[in-house]
């Protein structure tokens, strides 16, 4: 009993302490309620958190702002360009203000047009011929003679320039491969293999055209005469060295073109060649008309040179 005692005084907590423990949790007094009076409360005034008077000040409407395309824009919806904004853009570019409608081209682009890219087309040239060809080289003298020259050529026309305007494309060059075949008097036959360059020099249909043509010629035959006024002489075989052959055209459209061009003939003389098969160094200048045969001129002109010179051409002794 006495060592109870004496345990309890040494751990109980003093007077003081057990009041300000008691003190510590009981919650929060409750904040006093005054009694209602018939004074009318002052309000107080905060200068910092005053909300707005909407009954006597209008909010404000809020400004969209929107992006500007240009300097001095006004509009708020598209298009963004005003006319002006046009009219700089076109002066800056060389735009005319009239844009032709687009438009398709004649003949299923079988005859070239600007509107056209990738073609084929079939070319015949009629031509008057100045010809010649080396005689004795010890005198260094040549053969000298007129006569005709057709020639009949496929070209493949590839675009390697091309414009656009509004919605139309236009080609304003082709370059591509050419082959064919070319006609004299006496018989003479060459192939021809080469290329063909077209360039545009507007987008209409009738644009005017410069054309340029190089290409490779080899004999292909010819008729062993030099008068073909008496008996039907034999047609044969008559292989030769490669040659060379070009011209320039200045045309109109696809339809036709004037041609200036010429062609060389390499000899061959070799010693150990026997003399029936020999062949001199020839060649010719001509000029004459090319063009699309769809349209028949062309097509025309050169059967009727082609067969002249089968039945009239002459070859000088």
């Amino acid at each position: 009993m006495i060592v109870a005692i004496a345990w309890w005084l040494a751990f109980a907590p003093a007077p003081a302490e057990a009041e300000t423990s008691s003190r510590a949790i009981e919650p929060a007094a409750a904040a006093s309620v005054e009694a209602p009076t018939d004074e009318v409360p002052t309000p107080t005034t905060d200068t910092t958190t005053a909300p707005a008077d909407d009954a006597t000040t209008p909010a404000e409407p809020v400004e969209t702002v929107r992006a500007k395309v240009s300097a001095g824009n006004k509009q708020t919806k598209a298009p963004y360009y005003d006319p002006s904004d046009i009219t700089a853009l076109r002066s800056r570019y060389r735009l005319s203000e009239d844009i032709p409608p687009p438009r398709t081209a004649k003949w299923r682009c079988l005859i070239a047009d600007p509107v056209c890219a990738f073609n084929v087309e079939v070319n015949a040239t009629s031509a008057f011929a100045g010809r010649f060809k080396q005689g004795d080289v010890r005198d260094r003298t040549a053969r000298k003679w007129a006569s005709g020259r057709a020639q009949y050529d496929v070209w493949v026309n590839i675009p390697v320039l091309v414009e656009t305007l509004g919605r139309q494309r236009y080609t304003r060059m082709t370059l591509g491969p050419k082959a064919g075949v070319a006609f004299s008097d006496t018989g003479d036959t060459w192939g021809n293999l080469g290329i063909a360059m077209r360039y545009w020099l507007g987008r209409g249909k009738w644009a005017p055209t410069i054309e340029l043509t190089s290409a490779l010629s080899f004999k292909i035959a010819r008729r062993e005469t030099q008068d073909l006024g008496g008996a039907e002489p034999k047609y044969e075989m008559h292989r030769g060295p490669v040659g060379i052959a070009g011209d320039i055209g200045f045309g109109l459209g696809g339809f036709g073109a004037i041609v200036l061009g010429g062609q060389y003939d390499s000899p061959l003389a070799r010693e150990d060649v026997p003399d029936r098969f020999r062949t001199s160094a020839s060649g010719m200048l001509y000029v004459g008309f090319r063009g699309n045969i769809l349209w028949g001129g062309p097509a025309a002109a050169a059967v009727m040179t082609h067969g002249l010179t089968q039945r009239y051409g002459k070859e000088p002794n």
